[in-house]
């Protein structure tokens, strides 16, 4: 019979060579997928689809843009509040000069419904026109997720607007009551395009009911 090797360092000899094929198994696994990871890294940076950066809604500014006209014109009709569409100089179907318009949704709170249109600005941040019958503390509530206390007012145009915010998201809410209608305006966007928005839809009047 053979000798049995023995000595101190056979025991480590034995463990290598007698180590599970699964061990094996796993670390081959890794080899392969790292460099498989790192084409999928490189073909989502040539495909531009990836953005880095604080204050836009990355979905918002990928998004195909939409005409919101025919929606202001339907809501109009329907909701039994007085609907505006953004107007004025610069301002084309609701959407003011190199700006966007994403989405448009209809959302049921307590008082009433809310008519929001999204909104994306030149600088790509992201910003919502809502309009409802509800009381303005709901309608600023639903855009906040919370309920919240004005924090100042600011001037636009001759009007006031209530100012909410900003919250932990760093956006913020201009709210006003424009004859029987309550008109939101939030987002993260510096003072100067809040005041676009503010401006263009507060010098409309409402669309016609029919």
């Amino acid at each position: 019979m053979p000798p049995t090797p023995s000595g101190p360092g056979f025991g480590i000899l034995e463990f290598v060579a007698d180590k599970p094929r699964i061990l094996q198994n796993r670390r081959d696994m890794v080899l392969t997928m790292v460099p498989l990871l790192a084409l999928c890294l490189l073909a989502l940076f040539a495909s531009g689809n990836f953005r880095l950066g604080f204050g836009a809604d990355p979905k918002d500014e990928t998004v195909d843009p939409i005409n919101p006209k025919g929606v202001y014109e339907v809501s109009a009709g329907k909701l039994g509040f007085p609907v505006r569409m953004p107007g004025g100089p610069g301002v084309v179907d609701g959407v003011p000069d190199g700006w966007k318009a994403t989405a448009t949704r209809d959302e049921q709170i307590e008082g009433g419904t809310v008519f929001s249109v999204n909104y994306v600005t030149p600088e790509k941040n992201s910003m919502q026109l809502a309009q409802s019958g509800a009381p303005l503390a709901e309608v600023v509530r639903s855009v906040f997720g919370a309920r919240t206390e004005p924090s100042g007012s600011i001037p636009v145009e001759g009007r006031t607007w209530q100012v909410f915010g900003p919250n932990e998201r760093n956006r913020s809410a201009w709210a006003i009551d424009l004859d029987g209608a309550v008109v939101v305006v939030y987002g993260s966007a510096p003072v100067p395009r809040f005041t676009e928005l503010a401006t263009a839809v507060q010098s409309q009047p409402p669309l016609p009911k029919a």
